[in-house]
């Protein structure tokens, strides 16, 4: 199974070293996990884009990186909300198919809910709203609790 992060941001240099830490976890301990990641730069507001245009561009960036066959799931503050044991769950129901995943996260704007049909499912990690640029370390940091809890291992307790 592959999990793959598609968003829009750029490298957060305080945060690179705990996201490059939970992605050697996750290669390590989840063997049948690949892991993979697409960035598309955030896209400046200007005289020329209004908020609604720059949201509408980065959006179709990011549909455009659906696959077919795979689960393509937006992480949005209107999705379901899910526990760790919920999330583990539903990751570890995937690798039992061996369906891919795709995790979209958009960015500081987020994304247009017009484009909301056009994900398989929309998750929720609570209400509060969070910096896009923190948001993937956070995702990084379910996935390898997840597999902790499908491996039983005690990181989570």
């Amino acid at each position: 199974m592959l999990i793959t992060i598609i968003h829009i941001g750029s490298s957060n240099n305080l945060l690179q070293d705990i996201v490059i830490d939970y992605e050697k976890r996750i290669k390590n301990i989840g063997r049948i996990i690949g892991l993979k990641d697409i960035i598309y730069k955030e896209i400046k507001n200007s005289n020329k884009k209004n908020i609604t245009e720059k949201k509408d561009e980065e959006t179709k960036k990011l549909i455009n990186q659906k696959e077919k066959g795979a689960l393509n799931i937006l992480l949005d503050i209107e999705g379901s909300k899910l526990n760790s044991i919920e999330f583990s769950e539903f990751i570890h129901n995937q690798a039992d198919i061996n369906q891919n995943i795709n995790f979209f996260i958009g960015g500081s704007e987020g994304i247009d809910r017009k484009y909301f049909e056009d994900f398989d499912k929309i998750i929720s990690f609570g209400d509060l709203t969070w910096p896009h640029k923190m948001f993937k370390m956070m995702l990084l940091e379910q996935i390898y609790r997840s597999i902790t809890i499908i491996n039983k291992h005690p990181y989570h307790k």
